[in-house]
């Protein structure tokens, strides 16, 4: 904005050292994730308003957002019953006269002179018989013919705002700050990139996206961000593949497959070609030099916890320990008994390890573990704590990885010599959006699922027929079958749906199913009371559970066939998805109901209706990146990977593919970031916290 000045400054600066911060406004820009310039700089519009197109005042209708110039003809200030203000002024041209009124504002008297010149945008109404317009924008015209308007009279900017900030206040820092610091934001992209992709300069971005004199500007910058986004996010990755083939080799195992194939023979079905397939990858992982570092993503019931528990298997056979990592006690339970059943009959025993087991029996565990005698050990962030110290540990498995951070996979890996590692996720990924942010591992997908399991039947039910769903549930539990009424987590905490929970428990254990047992489960139960409900519910001894989202993806109930889930739009496309799939696991038909009620917006119900038709859990992924966006989609940003604020993997494939191919291209001729090319590169990794002296990301 303006001529750039030359200064010492540097996009690293603290915002509370700005002109018209202050600390106060400093918390609020925190609260936006905004400390630096360069947080500033990146925090980008969330929309635009188009205002170049000047209205006569006596063309102004009403209902309209109009914009028009104006001569002040008068202004006057009062006061409203004490506390409240009004400024009020008279604005002319050759066409008519209108009146513009501002509440609370009463600084805005010193500032309206009459005789001035003034752009306002706002929406015309009537009070009184009067034409007015209230709290518009609006800027004051300065004599000199190379003003630059900020808030009408051009394409405007609209910010994500947080209580404390305006729009008026945000725009004009950024545009401030655009103009202190434009010299001092330097390029950060390859100059090969630059030329063969014809891409804008950093700055001219920076500006084209936040103050854009047209579209074709605006998309030019869009263009140029999402490309940088992608390529330092797969840039990131990529130097952490390469920190696996610097560091030792993992051992590989000596494996007979004695076991495997016993344990291959016991399975009372076959396994899927994309298992097998799978496993064939698995067993060339464990046997070469580099070892196991992969993702291994399938929908749910595809089959993942038999292809992760033979790669235990694999480790145990080879004289080693194998570790399974799981978000929730709950899970990890589950998960136990699921393996214990697997592999004891082999003369392989489990262990079950969880924070919440008296310390007593945590120390005999401990012991186990560190003396080698738990040759399986299944549990929770407990594994990775102080005092967990592992005898020879061959095989690390982490479950739905994207509950957990970088910090946390590593913290595992360091509690052995380099074992093998496989995360997996029950949360379909998008292979573009797979292969851009996990860049590091290796890909495998089960995309086959196993014979008889049939897609959940699904529907939105509207409040008039919910008596119809509670006679459905009430025959199919008279048939010897189960279901579950689930409830969202509601603002970040547990007590609303705890309450919600414990309430419709009430309703219907005393009304509509007084005559079936009725179980509930939430958050704030104790793991003795979480297992002894889930068990109740295993073993059919409450034939319906009340719960809320403690019931995770992993949880396993062969006679539950009914999932109803209450307030469904709150919900990700993806999750509800891995919610109906914990119903119809025991071959049985599954049906989920998705309860909405009254005043729902239509467009949520068109986002449902997508699970109504779609029973793949790839493409609704494919659909809830498009609807949520990347961030909000896995949920946790990685630590050291720059964050996408404006790119989405799944929409912007183009821009993907030329930061891959330049990714590509730089490693290939400067794996370590050397040389002219790279040198942007080198600056803007070290600024991000990107350790190049071991490729490592955090």
């Amino acid at each position: 904005m303006g001529e750039t000045k030359k200064t010492q400054r540097d996009v690293s600066d603290v915002c509370r050292f700005l002109k018209g911060v202050g600390p106060a406004r400093a918390e609020h820009l925190r609260r936006l994730g905004i400390e630096t310039v360069d947080d500033l700089l990146t925090h980008f519009p969330r929309k635009y308003y188009d205002r170049r197109n000047l209205t006569k005042i006596g063309d102004v209708k009403v209902g309209d957002e109009s914009s028009f110039t104006g001569q002040i003809l008068s202004v006057a200030k009062r006061s409203i019953r004490g506390r409240r203000s009004m400024v009020t002024a008279a604005i002319a041209d050759d066409t008519g006269v209108v009146q513009v009124v501002w509440f609370n504002q009463p600084y805005l008297a010193k500032i309206l002179r009459p005789g001035s010149e003034l752009i306002v945008t706002g929406e015309l109404s009537y009070y009184r018989g009067a034409r007015q317009i209230v709290n518009p924008e609006f800027e004051v015209l300065e004599k000199t013919l190379d003003q630059e308007l900020l808030h009408t009279g051009r394409i405007v900017p609209v910010y994500p705002l947080t209580r404390g900030l305006s729009q008026r206040f945000l725009r004009e820092l950024i545009a401030r700050t655009l103009d202190a610091y434009a010299g001092t934001v330097y390029e950060n992209l390859p100059d090969s990139l630059i030329k063969s992709a014809s891409v804008v300069s950093r700055v001219d971005a920076l500006l084209g996206v936040h103050f854009p004199l047209d579209r074709t500007e605006y998309e030019r910058a869009v263009n140029r961000l999402k490309i940088e986004e992608l390529f330092y996010l797969q840039l990131a990755f990529s130097l952490h593949r390469l920190q696996r083939s610097d560091r030792p080799a993992r051992r590989k195992l000596a494996i007979e497959y004695g076991l495997w194939n016993r344990f291959l023979a016991s399975l009372p079905f076959e396994l899927t070609g994309a298992q097998q397939r799978v496993l064939s990858d698995i067993r060339s992982d464990l046997e070469s030099d580099q070892g196991m570092h992969r993702l291994l993503q399938g929908d749910v019931g595809s089959g993942k916890t038999v292809v992760a528990g033979m790669a235990m298997l694999a480790a145990v056979e080879a004289g080693k320990q194998a570790a399974l990592m799981v978000p929730t006690e709950i899970l990890a339970g589950q998960h136990a008994s699921t393996l214990s059943e697997f592999f004891e009959p082999l003369g392989v025993p489990v262990t079950f390890l969880i924070g919440s087991l008296k310390a007593g029996e945590k120390r005999r565990i401990h012991g186990d573990i560190a003396n080698g005698s738990a040759r399986i050990v299944v549990g929770t962030h407990a594994l990775i704590q102080e005092g967990v110290e592992f005898n020879d540990l061959g095989v690390v498995v982490v479950d739905e990885q994207h509950r957990f951070g970088v910090r946390q996979r590593a913290a595992l890996l360091g509690k052995g010599q380099s074992p093998h590692m496989l995360v997996m996720t029950a949360t379909p990924i998008p292979r573009t959006l797979a292969l851009t942010a996990y860049a590091d591992l290796d890909l495998s997908v089960i995309d086959e699922m196993p014979k008889g399991r049939a897609p959940v039947k699904t529907g939105v039910v509207p409040p008039d027929r919910r008596d119809a769903m509670i006679a459905f549930i009430r025959e199919q539990v008279a048939g010897g079958f189960q279901a579950y009424f689930l409830y969202p987590l509601i603002d970040d905490t547990e007590k609303q749906d705890v309450e919600a929970a414990v309430s419709a428990y009430e309703e219907l254990s005393n009304g509509a199913l007084s005559d079936i047992p009725v179980g509930m489960l939430h958050g704030r139960m104790s793991y003795a009371e979480k297992d002894a409900a889930m068990t109740a519910f295993c073993n059919g001894e409450t034939r319906v559970l009340v719960a809320t989202t403690v019931v995770e993806v992993g949880v396993h109930v062969p006679q539950a066939t009914i999932m109803v889930i209450h307030h469904p739009e709150r919900f990700g496309l993806s999750q509800i998805h891995q919610l109906r799939g914990r119903v119809g696991r025991g071959g049985q038909e599954g049906y989920c109901f998705l309860l909405v009620n009254e005043g729902v917006p239509q467009s949520a119900r068109e986002r449902l209706d997508v699970l109504v038709r779609v029973s793949d859990g790839f493409e609704i992924a494919e659909a809830d990146l498009r609807i949520r966006g990347p961030g909000e989609f896995f949920g946790v940003r990685q630590h050291g990977v720059p964050a996408l604020k404006i790119a989405n993997p799944a929409i912007d494939r183009q821009a993907v593919e030329v930061a891959r191919r330049h990714v590509k291209n730089l490693l290939d001729t400067a794996p370590r970031l050397e040389g002219r090319d790279a040198a942007p590169c080198r600056r803007y990794l070290s600024d991000i916290g990107v350790d190049l002296t071991s490729h490592t990301i955090g």
